[in-house]
Protein backbone atom coordinates (compact mmCIF):
# COMPACT_ATOMS: atom_id res chain seq x y z
CA UNK A 1 0.00 0.00 0.00
CA UNK A 2 2.97 2.62 0.52
CA UNK A 3 4.30 2.01 -2.82
CA UNK A 4 0.77 3.45 -4.33
CA UNK A 5 1.18 6.43 -2.28
CA UNK A 6 4.74 7.04 -3.51
CA UNK A 7 3.80 6.72 -6.83
CA UNK A 8 0.81 9.74 -6.92
CA UNK A 9 3.43 11.70 -5.53
CA UNK A 10 5.90 10.82 -8.44
CA UNK A 11 2.97 11.36 -10.99
CA UNK A 12 1.59 14.64 -9.44
CA UNK A 13 4.85 16.69 -10.60
CA UNK A 14 4.67 15.28 -14.28
CA UNK A 15 0.01 16.36 -14.16
CA UNK A 16 1.60 19.73 -13.33
CA UNK A 17 3.78 20.19 -15.75
CA UNK A 18 1.73 18.76 -18.56
CA UNK A 19 -1.52 20.40 -17.34
CA UNK A 20 -3.26 17.42 -17.02
CA UNK A 21 -6.23 16.99 -13.69
CA UNK A 22 -8.94 18.54 -12.54
CA UNK A 23 -6.95 21.62 -11.23
CA UNK A 24 -5.97 22.99 -14.78
CA UNK A 25 -9.60 23.31 -15.97
CA UNK A 26 -9.80 26.40 -13.19
CA UNK A 27 -6.45 27.61 -14.45
CA UNK A 28 -8.25 27.79 -17.61
CA UNK A 29 -11.63 29.62 -16.28
CA UNK A 30 -9.19 32.34 -14.51
CA UNK A 31 -7.37 32.71 -17.64
CA UNK A 32 -10.31 32.99 -20.14
CA UNK A 33 -11.81 35.69 -17.58
CA UNK A 34 -8.55 37.84 -16.70
CA UNK A 35 -8.23 37.94 -20.87
CA UNK A 36 -12.06 39.01 -20.97
CA UNK A 37 -10.84 41.89 -18.39
CA UNK A 38 -7.85 43.20 -19.70
CA UNK A 39 -9.15 43.36 -23.58
CA UNK A 40 -12.94 44.58 -22.27
CA UNK A 41 -14.62 41.69 -23.33
CA UNK A 42 -17.85 40.28 -22.27
CA UNK A 43 -18.03 37.01 -19.93
CA UNK A 44 -19.87 34.78 -21.56
CA UNK A 45 -21.95 33.03 -18.77
CA UNK A 46 -24.14 30.11 -18.97
CA UNK A 47 -27.38 32.27 -18.00
CA UNK A 48 -26.33 34.09 -21.60
CA UNK A 49 -26.17 30.65 -23.78
CA UNK A 50 -29.36 29.79 -22.59
CA UNK A 51 -31.19 32.86 -23.55
CA UNK A 52 -29.69 32.75 -27.10
CA UNK A 53 -31.10 29.31 -27.27
CA UNK A 54 -34.03 30.13 -26.54
CA UNK A 55 -34.45 33.18 -28.45
CA UNK A 56 -33.07 30.67 -31.57
CA UNK A 57 -35.93 28.42 -30.80
CA UNK A 58 -38.18 31.10 -30.72
CA UNK A 59 -36.83 32.96 -33.94
CA UNK A 60 -36.53 29.36 -35.91
CA UNK A 61 -38.78 27.09 -34.41
CA UNK A 62 -38.28 23.17 -33.57
CA UNK A 63 -39.79 21.78 -36.49
CA UNK A 64 -39.43 17.78 -37.12
CA UNK A 65 -42.02 17.57 -40.22
CA UNK A 66 -40.62 16.04 -43.30
CA UNK A 67 -41.85 17.58 -46.07
CA UNK A 68 -44.42 15.75 -48.55
CA UNK A 69 -41.73 15.10 -51.25
CA UNK A 70 -39.05 13.41 -48.72
CA UNK A 71 -41.71 11.62 -47.31
CA UNK A 72 -42.75 10.12 -50.64
CA UNK A 73 -39.00 9.52 -50.92
CA UNK A 74 -38.47 7.32 -47.91
CA UNK A 75 -42.00 5.29 -48.78
CA UNK A 76 -40.08 4.77 -52.41
CA UNK A 77 -36.69 4.02 -50.71
CA UNK A 78 -38.57 1.05 -48.27
CA UNK A 79 -40.38 -0.54 -51.07
CA UNK A 80 -37.03 -0.84 -53.06
CA UNK A 81 -35.23 -2.31 -50.01
CA UNK A 82 -37.75 -3.93 -48.78
CA UNK A 83 -37.05 -7.24 -50.41
CA UNK A 84 -33.18 -6.44 -50.65
CA UNK A 85 -31.14 -9.60 -49.77
CA UNK A 86 -29.33 -8.66 -46.31
CA UNK A 87 -25.35 -9.77 -47.42
CA UNK A 88 -25.42 -12.32 -45.29
CA UNK A 89 -24.01 -15.55 -46.26
CA UNK A 90 -27.11 -17.38 -44.34
CA UNK A 91 -29.34 -16.40 -47.18
CA UNK A 92 -27.14 -17.11 -50.23
CA UNK A 93 -27.98 -20.69 -50.91
CA UNK A 94 -31.50 -20.32 -50.69
CA UNK A 95 -33.49 -19.81 -53.63
CA UNK A 96 -35.48 -16.68 -52.94
CA UNK A 97 -37.75 -16.99 -56.34
CA UNK A 98 -40.37 -19.07 -54.01
CA UNK A 99 -41.37 -18.26 -51.02
CA UNK A 100 -41.11 -21.18 -47.94
CA UNK A 101 -43.19 -22.33 -45.30
CA UNK A 102 -41.83 -19.78 -42.85
CA UNK A 103 -42.28 -16.94 -45.08
CA UNK A 104 -45.90 -17.58 -46.07
CA UNK A 105 -46.86 -18.43 -42.34
CA UNK A 106 -45.06 -15.05 -41.00
CA UNK A 107 -42.16 -16.66 -39.06
CA UNK A 108 -38.99 -16.84 -39.33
Amino acid sequence: AGGDVRGREAKQPRRERFGTGSSNEKMEEQKKKSRAERFGLPTPSSDDTEAKKKARLERFGQSTEVGKAEEEKRKARALRFAGAPSGSSEGKDKDTSKPDAATIAGTA
